[in-house]
């Protein structure tokens, strides 16, 4: 065997090496946080894991209300939450259970006034309903404790994720670890979609591994792809458009940006860096007047636009007939924008909000899971890598206007064009970010610094930058002078 087949053996052995043990992590965590709320059960756990309980009880009401389906039995028990109008009625339909072979679970709901039981057949649970005038009985895992949980379609956000979390529901069955597969499948593919973007730019597989593992390892990646939240999913699909941004497709690129938007709206923002690229593009081909690059721009944004609304009308036809397009535009769209561009929380029980800054620093970072000996699961990446890849993005800023061929300045555009995206919409008006949005900076994080350190290793690169600073402080020394003289 030759030394050039050994290499590539070995390089393809470290990468199955880093993805299996990703998703061994991965998944192990997954288990384990079912497995701690179901030890809390009796302290009035219900199984999800922070906003969980909005994206998966919205999963289950579009399976039973929109496609008129239900999850499949997991165990050999069923079990149902049933829902009632007053406390009253909660009360009195207790007395009930043992005559219809019902057993109580839980009751502890101090918003939603329901029970959760379980019976040996679906016959007894729909009997024990009717005789107790329960006003819905919802089969599967224990709803979350919410007023109007039971009609929850969390329409503020697109169907996608919810789809997939159904479709695990119905092909599965609905327990914990069965709404997070998607989310282990989404993580897998961003680890993956992280090596290929940085082998497309750099050029060089040692490299690109390590942007791997750094990104394998990453806990706010392993993290969010450990519970079933919509940012992992928009992550994957943002990688993917970039990667065809990266590969000069940014036709298909922008495509796929509209069809990652209707997994969370937030994948738009990607449109910036997408836009840089194809800018450098135009530059490099020698494109550079300004009325060109103009006409350019307004195509790009509205393929963009028009690429948005396709596939938003596309995966919700099944809501929009249940609904009507009015009530689903008036929702889905303008309500969504509006519900994004707002201040979602106000006061001392709202969850801890982060402005973008925040994020590369683990400031104010959202904590996802408090386990029961008091160890915190916080929304937070590796402080040190993303707080150096902030130093080195301000650091080189000047060096990016200069005509210089460097290996990080795509990488450089992505991860600032996002980050402005999200400047901008913090601007606009969304001062309730939260740490778990910067997820999808995290793979462009990874890849910069990496390639940015990679870059240093030859220190004249480092003095370029040096350079290009010294000639940006004396062009606005001399703006200074013209302006005072």
């Amino acid at each position: 065997m030759s030394q050039y087949f050994l290499d590539r053996y070995i390089e393809l052995a470290i990468l199955i090496l880093i993805l299996v043990t990703y998703t061994y992590l991965t998944v192990t965590q997954a288990i384990n946080l079912e497995n701690e709320e179901i030890r809390r059960f009796q302290m009035g756990a219900k199984g999800y894991v922070s906003d969980e309980v909005w994206y998966v009880d919205a999963a289950r009401n579009i399976l039973r209300r929109v496609f008129g389906l239900e999850p499949k039995r997991a165990g050999f028990t069923y079990n149902a939450t049933l829902v009632y109008s007053t406390r009253e009625e909660v009360v009195k339909a207790l007395t009930y259970a043992q005559v219809y072979g019902v057993t109580i679970v839980n009751t502890l709901f101090s918003n939603l006034s329901a029970i959760y039981v379980s019976a040996k057949s679906r016959e007894s649970i729909e009997a024990f309903g009717k005789v107790t005038n329960a006003i819905d009985i919802v089969f599967g895992w224990m709803l979350g404790d919410a007023v109007g949980i039971n009609n929850y379609l969390n329409l503020e956000h697109p169907p996608m994720s919810k789809y997939l979390i159904a479709l695990t529901m119905l092909v599965l069955g609905d327990r914990p670890f069965y709404w997070r597969v998607p989310s282990i499948v989404m993580g897998m593919l961003v680890v993956i979609l992280t090596f290929i973007i940085a082998k497309r730019i750099i050029g060089n597989m040692e490299i690109s591994l390590v942007v791997m593992a750094i990104a394998a390892v990453d806990p706010l990646i392993r993290n969010l792809a450990s519970v079933a939240l919509l940012d992992i999913y928009t992550t994957a699909f943002t990688l993917l458009a970039i990667f065809l941004a990266v590969s000069k497709k940014y036709k298909e690129s922008l495509l796929m940006l509209g069809f990652a938007s209707t997994f969370k709206f937030t994948a738009l923002l990607a449109f910036t860096p997408i836009l840089l690229l194809y800018i450098g593009e135009l530059v490099r081909r020698g494109i550079n007047r300004a009325r060109e690059v103009l006409i350019e721009i307004v195509e790009l944004f509205l393929l963009t636009v028009a690429s948005f609304l396709f596939f938003q009308i596309l995966t919700s036809i099944p809501i929009i007939l249940r609904i009507g397009f009015s009530s689903w535009f008036q929702q889905s769209i303008f309500g969504a924008i509006s519900w994004h561009l707002s201040v979602k929380c106000v006061g001392g029980k709202c969850p801890i909000a982060s402005a973008p800054w925040d994020w590369f620093f683990g400031i104010n970072s959202f904590p996802l899971y408090v386990y029961s000996d008091g160890i915190t699961l916080y929304a937070q990446g590796l402080v040190p890598t993303y707080m150096l890849s902030f130093i080195l993005m301000i650091f080189t800023f000047a060096y990016r206007f200069q005509d210089a061929r460097s290996i990080s300045k795509k990488p450089w555009m992505i991860l600032c064009g996002l980050f402005i995206s999200y400047m901008l919409l913090w601007v606009a008006g969304a001062k309730t970010q939260y740490s778990f949005y910067a997820v999808q900076l995290a793979p462009f994080i990874h890849i910069y610094l990496i390639t940015q350190i990679y870059e240093f290793l030859n220190r004249n690169s480092i003095i370029n930058v040096l350079i290009a600073w010294k000639k940006a402080f004396e062009l606005l020394w001399k703006g200074l002078l013209l302006l005072l003289g």
